[in-house]
């Protein structure tokens, strides 16, 4: 691979043990795309919303020693997939899912690559306890710098992720939605596995060529608020949202 280097070990933990046995019937997630924590401001953002959260999908995760220490302050335990290691430091970088409870799965597919770059995009799928139910999460950081062609096969990828899947699901991520055909993929996908995205009033998600790039859907949850936090420590802004199992 030019420039990078693949990891020997693709899926890594961090934090502490799981605080709950099992997710509450209600919860709180937060989805935010860090931008590698280049900004100064990023770990004081990230503890604050991680102390508010009981689920966190993590786009752009950079495991350098500053992460990594804020992931154990976090109250979360977390599990990152990488898709590669920096050419210099050799540090990890992926996506990662934090939950207060114990995953009872974890895989992930890296099977899409960005054109340019040649480095896996992922999308990753886990599943947690739930009161009374199992909840699929899956996190993706959707392949960029392509024509729709490569795009469409990501998404595909993430749906086999959830498919056939019984219970409630999350689907969320960065999925590099900035102009309308690649939207209109994402909502068909959402229509296939019976999801329904949540929605932001007002929507203050941050936009590129006019279009929003990161999206919450959900299947056999209630939505009780959705909003986007005042938090600028990123180019993208968190996303924050409580559900109810149905």
């Amino acid at each position: 691979m030019k420039n990078f280097l693949l990891p020997d070990v693709p899926l890594l933990e961090a934090g502490p043990a799981p605080q709950l046995p099992k997710l509450p019937r209600q919860f709180r997630l937060c989805v935010w795309n860090f931008q590698k924590s280049k900004n100064p401001h990023w770990r004081q953002d990230f503890l604050s919303l991680c102390a508010q959260s009981d689920l966190f999908l993590a786009q752009e995760t950079r495991l350098d020693a500053p992460c990594t220490e804020a992931a154990e302050q976090s109250g979360l335990h977390w599990h990152a997939a990488i898709s590669f290691l920096s050419p210099r430091g050799k540090i990890p970088t992926g996506i990662a899912v934090g939950c207060r409870a114990p995953a009872q799965e974890v895989i992930f597919d890296a099977s899409v690559h960005e054109p340019l770059l040649t480095i896996p995009k992922l999308a990753m799928r886990l599943i947690y306890p739930l009161e009374q139910s199992q909840l699929l999460v899956v996190n993706m950081h959707a392949v960029n710098f392509s024509s729709l062609a490569p795009f469409k096969r990501h998404l595909e990828k993430a749906a086999e992720l959830a498919a056939s899947f019984p219970g409630p699901i999350i689907v969320a991520g960065d999925f590099n939605t900035w102009n309308q055909n690649r939207r209109d993929e994402l909502l068909l996908m959402s229509r296939k596995l019976g999801l329904q995205e949540v929605v932001f009033q007002p929507d203050l998600r941050t936009r590129y060529w006019r279009h929003t790039v990161d999206c919450i859907f959900t299947r056999g949850l209630q939505t009780l608020a959705a909003s986007v936090p005042d938090i600028h420590s990123s180019d993208h802004r968190p996303l924050s949202a409580l559900f109810r199992l149905l």
